[in-house]
């Protein structure tokens, strides 16, 4: 890839496919650099299909060697990606042409204002540079670009998130168990605070959309979605190819080359999948390679980092959940493994000493803790067949129902990546992880549970609620966020508010990455949202030099 660029994006998850869609659409040249491989959605959910272990990276690790699954560093310890320390980092993501959106769950909530001032407010966390109403506009934005279904009243002022335009479509409809829930809390609440139940907002058609099918109910959102009814980054680096801009697969890119009088980013040396060093240059450089990745070329590369930031203040949603056997039929796998939560508990004064949570109400049965495809192999295994399969099969998962809590995180500077001893095949430090959570967050998620007991009571249920015993435990939502965060201040941040590197001039990272806090929305929408903003942000910027 000889010639310059006006822009180089490194990274092709939804920040870097929304980039390079704009940029591309405004005439810039721009090209995209993804270390991951172009994925087949069929060859994809034949892998899914064929896996003896159904995890949300089974449809794609013939995709990867050994050395290089990032969605494996949880649950395969024998190919670990992540090195580890103190309390293991449980979330994981994917290194593919379209990003970690292949295997999300497609939820996508605001951020509510409070979330942007958490110190002013609350006392605890740090303030965003900027405030929800300077996203309004990129999050309406970002809904159209995505397509998300809601229901417009209910979130227009919760929590005070004003919204300026409808959702682009209608809700997905309510499971069945959401509409029983629903009926067993009207009218009631936990100290104080009203058990409403309200419509997910998600990035999943209600209808053909943009080129895309409804939802058909195909229940294995979380690792893929076989249609594409659900949101995933790859449509829009299809669109942005379609407009010229150039894709580099299967390249990774070890390290920006900085000048060192000026600080400007020459440009950056990657590796290809024949193994060849090259170089491409550009006006502009962006990191848009997730928040574990963008931090780890950050440290590679030795730059970007006078703050003593770069890889400080991981942050995940801690989750857990609970789940009973209810005395009523809940008739859980039909749609998408959630369709409805409770977003009360995001935000209130509690946040000085507790952390605050989303609940989400499951529509997968008791999830983790009792596998559909377990319970299915049990029940070959006996040797049923027929009426007597199907009856046993619904015996033991028709009345199962299941509730999770997704709890902040506070920005901790212990929380980080570091670079390990150890490298991979292009000579790159793996990621040594550090996460340890704080009382705050254990605070969080036990008050949860408190609120989960509450709406078991109100369902009713047979023996005893399930809850995790042991209250340390907790597993990752997947919501990975910080490490380069924004701030006003240099020496306490990595980028200012329009995403640029206090360090180097022409150097802006974008995604999670930058995240100041944590809040409980699942983090994409915001993504999205900071992606087209920077975008109109570089559009002015190359137009006026």
């Amino acid at each position: 890839m000889g010639e310059s660029h006006d822009v180089i994006v490194i990274g092709a998850g939804v920040a870097g496919a929304l980039l390079t869609y704009r940029l591309r659409r405004k005439g810039h040249r721009v090209l995209l650099i993804e270390s991951g491989p172009v994925i087949d959605r069929l060859e994809a959910v034949k892998a899914y299909a064929t896996a003896d272990e159904k995890t949300p990276g089974s449809p794609y690790r013939k995709l990867w060697n050994a050395a290089m699954r990032p969605d494996d560093a949880a649950t395969d310890p024998g190919r670990t990606y992540y090195r580890q320390s103190n309390d293991p980092f449980k979330s994981t993501y994917q290194r593919a042409v379209g990003g970690s959106t292949w295997h999300w769950l497609g939820n996508v909530p605001r951020l509510v204002p409070s979330d942007f001032k958490m110190a002013t407010l609350y006392g605890v966390g740090v303030d965003w540079p900027l405030s929800y109403m300077d996203l309004e506009k990129w999050y309406a934005e970002a809904e159209i670009e995505l397509g998300v279904a809601g229901r417009h009243e209910q979130w227009d002022g919760l929590l005070g998130a004003y919204r300026s335009t409808p959702f682009p479509m209608s809700e997905i409809w309510p499971s069945y168990s959401d509409l029983l829930v629903e009926e067993a809390l009207r009218g009631k609440s936990f100290d104080g605070v009203r058990l409403e139940v309200l419509r997910t907002p998600q990035a999943r058609n209600s209808r053909p959309y943009d080129g895309r099918p409804a939802c058909a109910g195909n229940s294995s959102c979380v690792p893929v979605c076989p249609i594409q009814a659900k949101y995933d980054a790859s449509l829009h680096v299809q669109k942005a190819m379609d407009h010229g801009a150039d894709l580099l697969a299967n390249t990774t890119v070890v390290r920006l080359i900085p000048d060192s009088e000026s600080g400007v980013i020459t440009g950056a040396e990657y590796v290809g999948k024949d193994k060849t060093r090259s170089f491409a240059s550009a006006r502009l450089v962006v990191l848009s390679a997730h928040a574990i990745e963008s931090a780890r070329l950050l440290l590679h590369s030795g730059i970007a980092n006078s703050s003593d930031q770069v890889g400080r203040n991981l942050m995940d949603h801690l989750n857990r959940f609970a789940w009973i056997r209810a005395r009523t039929p809940m008739f859980p796998f039909r749609g998408p493994p959630t369709t409805s939560g409770i977003d009360a508990f995001r935000d209130g004064d509690f946040r000085r000493t507790r952390a605050a949570f989303r609940l989400s109400l499951g529509n997968d049965g008791a999830g983790r803790a009792v596998k559909l495809e377990s319970t299915v192999m049990e029940l070959a295994e006996k040797g049923l067949l027929g009426r007597a399969f199907r009856d046993a099969l619904r015996g033991k998962t028709e009345t199962l129902f299941r509730i999770s809590c997704s709890a902040e995180v506070l920005p901790r500077p212990s929380n980080r990546i570091a670079q390990a001893s150890v490298k991979d095949e292009n000579g790159i430090p793996f990621p040594l992880m550090h996460f340890r959570p704080d009382d705050y967050s254990r605070a969080g998620y036990l008050y949860a549970e408190t609120v989960m007991k509450r709406i078991f009571d109100s369902i009713g249920y047979e023996d005893a609620a399930k809850f995790e015993a042991d209250e340390s435990t907790f597993s990752g939502a997947g919501h990975i966020m910080g490490t380069c965060r924004m701030g006003s201040d240099p020496r306490t941040s990595v980028v200012d508010a329009n995403c640029r590197s206090h360090d180097h001039p022409n150097l802006f990272v974008v995604g999670s990455s930058v995240f100041p806090t944590s809040g409980t929305a699942n983090p994409t929408l915001t993504v999205a949202a900071l992606a087209l903003r920077l975008a109109s942000f570089l559009d002015r910027a190359l137009a006026s030099t």
